[in-house]
């Protein structure tokens, strides 16, 4: 079988200073010389012979030590399957595994698991509620990633509110604003907010909504002609 061709698309292209040929000065020291601002969280060899794959909290880049240089784009197979994005989706489900679950708002408690990232201000957030309020198979575990003070304020409300799963509902419905808000000062419920933003950073979350659906895959944005495709298909093994 001949070897499958991998073509990169190069998005940008940063150089330093290349290592002096013999040295032995390790993968890390030379990334961290090359590019001392650079804050990753893992270095470890890509497809590529003499490229590395750099994981960021913003997602994965590429390291080639030989030319000192970091390249920023993404890896296709001759398929089309875009293999940086399918690395970086694995490694953001390998975090959610470690999510704390107990921390977020449960709604439901049906076979189906969706963790949701969310802000209550986001149209397409609540878009996205409206669509999956009325199933009736979904365990839903949501975590508020407020983007704005308003959508911070809406966010403390449902947290603060005596039945938080009603509060959520309203809000989601457009239902709520500055008059009808109840701000508590809790500090449970400030450092629950502190956690859920936690959660969004962690992921890597640029934007709202996001969805990890039954533990396997990646919705961003509300996509909600895919996340009912994946929510029909069988629940895959974790």
């Amino acid at each position: 079988m001949g070897k499958r061709v991998i073509v990169f698309l190069i998005g940008l292209v940063c150089c330093g200073t290349a290592s002096v040929a013999g040295t032995e000065e390790s993968l890390d020291a030379s990334l961290k010389k090359n590019f001392p601002q650079l804050h990753y969280e893992s270095l470890q060899p890509s497809n590529i012979k003499g490229l590395y794959e750099v994981e960021t909290a913003r997602g994965i880049v590429y390291y080639a030590p030989d030319a000192a240089c970091l390249i920023i784009g993404n890896i296709f197979s001759m398929e089309g399957r875009n293999i940086t994005r399918q690395r970086h989706n694995e490694k953001i489900l390998a975090r959610a595994k470690n999510l704390p679950l107990d921390k977020a708002l449960k709604v439901g408690s049906g076979r189906h698991t969706i963790i949701e990232i969310t802000d209550p201000d986001c149209p397409y957030c609540r878009k996205a509620a409206q669509a999956l309020s009325g199933k009736d198979d979904l365990t839903r575990y949501i975590f508020f990633y407020p983007l704005s003070k308003s959508s911070a304020d809406k966010v403390r409300h449902i947290l603060c509110a005596p039945d938080p799963q009603e509060a959520y509902k309203e809000s989601y419905r457009g239902l709520l604003d500055k008059k009808t808000l109840a701000l508590c000062e809790k500090p449970a419920v400030q450092e629950l907010m502190k956690t859920h933003q936690e959660q969004g950073r962690r992921l890597g979350v640029e934007g709202t909504p996001y969805f990890i659906i039954n533990g396997h895959h990646i919705v961003p944005g509300a996509d909600i002609p895919v996340i009912e495709k994946l929510l029909a298909a069988p629940i895959e093994k974790k």
